[in-house]
């Protein structure tokens, strides 16, 4: 799969690096599985149609029409579904660190006193000051004359003096998040926040901003175990809890421990007990220690 740096990748060969702060149009009638993308600047993503999952080391979030997101930079597998009209569309606006750092220490006395940690990604929802700011990029970017860096500068201050007008404590919980972390800390989140759903060594490695092979030795030395068989014992085990519950049948269990067919959660939790899902679940079984791979 082709990672894609982004906004870089963004701007036709040999044309200059951007200054701190660029806006894109966005137009797709394909829908996306999990593209990577290296986000180098945060991001401002102003949805018009369809709807974007985002996978990132902290969470996966699905972000609507009727919502914007800001985003940190990082490593980030996001999809796309298209809306009912068979498309999906946003305005991007990109934005280095020095650019955000300069707004925070401008306007840190008009944001709230330091709380929680912070968090990557936080989303809004539009009202009509929004849609209506929306609708002015719209008209600049479809304007001949290409943007000129003062304007996109004074349009990302637009909107984020709103933010901070409006939701000061949803702009400040992004302003709070650490710019870097060490990367066994990152590794541990990444890993414990996605063992649930389907995602790949590899994707997990990406998430981490990390090679597959330094991401299992490292990953190797927090757990004491390969990330496949530590991952499989995981899974089985939160499985087989689930199963013990009344209401939960196999075919409701698969896609909570990150599997994405039934059958291939069946043949795994069979090599693991020695017996199928079904069958665990009617003897009324308990979980013991993983068979030897």
């Amino acid at each position: 799969m082709t990672t894609y740096t982004i906004p870089h990748d963004l701007l036709p060969a040999g044309s200059p690096a951007p200054t701190g702060v660029l806006i894109r149009s966005y137009v797709s009638r394909q829908p996306t599985v999990k593209n990577k993308i290296v986000l180098s600047w945060n991001m401002l993503n102003l949805l018009i149609d369809g709807r974007k999952t985002i996978i990132q080391a902290a969470d996966t979030v699905t972000v609507y029409q009727d919502e914007i997101l800001l985003m940190a930079a990082g490593n980030i597998l996001t999809s796309e579904l298209l809306s009912d009209q068979g498309q999906f569309r946003s305005i991007l606006l990109y934005f280095s660190n020095q650019v955000l750092d300069d707004f925070y220490l401008r306007h840190a006395a008009r944001l709230p006193r330091p709380g929680a940690s912070g968090a990557p990604l936080v989303t809004f929802g539009k009202d009509d000051f929004i849609r209506n700011y929306l609708e002015s990029l719209r008209l600049l970017l479809a304007a001949p004359t290409p943007l000129s860096p003062e304007i996109s500068q004074l349009k990302l201050e637009e909107l984020l003096l709103y933010l901070l007008h409006t939701t000061p404590e949803g702009l400040h919980t992004f302003l709070r998040h650490p710019r870097t972390r060490p990367p066994e800390l990152t590794l541990r989140q990444v890993v414990e926040t996605h063992l649930t759903r389907p995602i790949t060594v590899e994707e997990l490695a990406f998430l981490c901003h990390m090679s597959v092979s330094t991401f299992q030795r490292r990953f190797a030395a927090l757990y004491g175990q390969p990330p496949q068989k530590w991952l499989l014992q995981q899974r089985m085990q939160r499985a087989a809890a689930l199963l013990h519950q009344q209401h939960q049948s196999p075919s409701d269990v698969y896609q909570q421990v990150g599997y994405e067919s039934h059958s291939s959660f069946s043949e795994a939790f069979k090599k693991t007990f020695g017996v199928s899902p079904r069958e665990f679940k009617q003897q009324g079984l308990v979980a013991f220690s993983p068979l030897s791979s």
